[in-house]
């Protein structure tokens, strides 16, 4: 038997966490489903035969320390509009402010996390952990395309930051598979799977 720790959500949307004695991960969703709950996430030790063996001396593997990955920044070609408007109707400040707006937003990708920062006269830093990150969407359309741009979105299990979008940035095909293999490391690190229950529609949910 192996011990898990699985963290669902009850009839009433909470959150909630439960150890579970079980020989597998189904066999320990089957256990929270006899209570009630909804399986989001279930986590095995180390010595679990699902995932990687540990080093030598028993213990998890170590992430080791945190690196930056990459630092990006959305391209002013997304007020290409404002610039064209200020020209026709909209005064010239609220171009500038625009410009400065987005000037202000960084995204940051390290080996552990993925970071959002946006504000001017006031700063909001977002983060989500790399392990969360279930699904990457790039998109570029025809602009895009022609100044080498592209959007990405991280679909992610953080229940308060399901979605992260990273718009119009450069060399996007090679940030998300930067993405793709950090996530990867860290849930082989932590020996975590997630289950896709409620988000069957976005499809390719990556595993470990």
């Amino acid at each position: 038997m192996q011990n898990f720790t699985v963290l669902a959500t009850d009839a009433s949307g909470r959150t909630v966490k439960r150890v579970v004695a079980a020989a597998s991960i189904a066999d320990a969703e089957q256990a929270v489903l006899a209570e009630g709950l909804s399986a989001r996430s279930i986590s095995a030790d180390a010595e679990d035969s699902d995932f990687p063996a540990p080093p030598s001396s028993g213990r998890r593997a170590s992430a080791g320390p945190e690196e930056q990955v990459w630092n990006g920044s959305p391209s002013q070609w997304l007020n290409a509009g404002w610039f064209a408007a200020c020209l026709l109707l909209i005064p010239i400040p609220i171009a500038i402010w625009k410009y400065i707006e987005l000037r202000n937003i960084g995204f940051s990708l390290s080996s552990q996390r993925i970071k959002v920062e946006s504000g001017v006269l006031s700063k909001q830093y977002d983060q989500v952990e790399l392990y969360r990150v279930k699904d990457t969407i790039l998109t570029r359309n025809l602009i895009q395309r022609m100044l080498g741009l592209g959007s990405l979105k991280m679909i992610t299990s953080d229940p308060n930051q399901p979605e992260l979008l990273f718009p119009s940035i450069r060399d996007s095909e090679n940030v998300r598979e930067l993405v793709r293999q950090n996530v990867e490391r860290m849930r082989r690190l932590r020996g975590v799977r997630e289950l896709d229950v409620a988000d069957e529609s976005f499809g390719n949910a990556l595993t470990s």
